[in-house]
């Protein structure tokens, strides 16, 4: 046994941290950047849905080692059921789907591909996922100088 494997996280183990990480601080700029206190009150139960969701994900990539195209629809049915769970009806239009496929596509596919050392290989659907950023930027400087007028 290598004694720099002992102390390295395996890649499931590795995609769990970082999803997690990244599904926190995604919700935290998309939905609850306006309002803190919310936030922080529904954190705990939020915190099990991510984590739940990342679950379902590290499940089917690395357990049941599904293609990439069936984790992407799985990903599809999944984001809709919680989407709406949510109330969250902004899916009901092909814009707003359009937006929360880059946003899932981003918190399911960048992680795998990044503990994967694979991104490069998989760069047109990272930079298709990652354009959320950009629109949430975008918006986010509307916003702003709405306020600010």
């Amino acid at each position: 046994m290598n004694i720099k494997n002992l102390f390295r996280p395996a890649k499931g183990k590795l995609y769990i941290i970082f999803s997690f990480i990244l599904w926190i601080i995604v919700e935290f700029i998309t939905v609850w950047h306006s309002r803190l206190d919310a936030w922080l009150s529904t954190m705990p139960w939020a915190s099990l849905q991510y984590l739940f969701i990342v679950l379902i994900f590290y499940c089917l990539l690395f357990r049941l080692k599904w293609s990439e195209k069936k984790v992407f629809i799985a990903m599809i049915i999944v984001m809709y059921g919680f989407e709406f769970l949510w109330q969250n009806y902004f899916a009901l239009n092909i814009f707003g789907s359009l937006l929360l496929i880059s946003i899932w596509g981003f918190l399911t596919f960048i992680p795998f591909w990044i503990v994967n050392k694979s991104l490069r290989e998989h760069k047109w659907p990272a930079i298709y996922y990652s354009l959320w950023i950009l629109v949430a930027i975008i918006m986010g400087l509307l916003l702003y100088f709405k306020q600010n007028s």
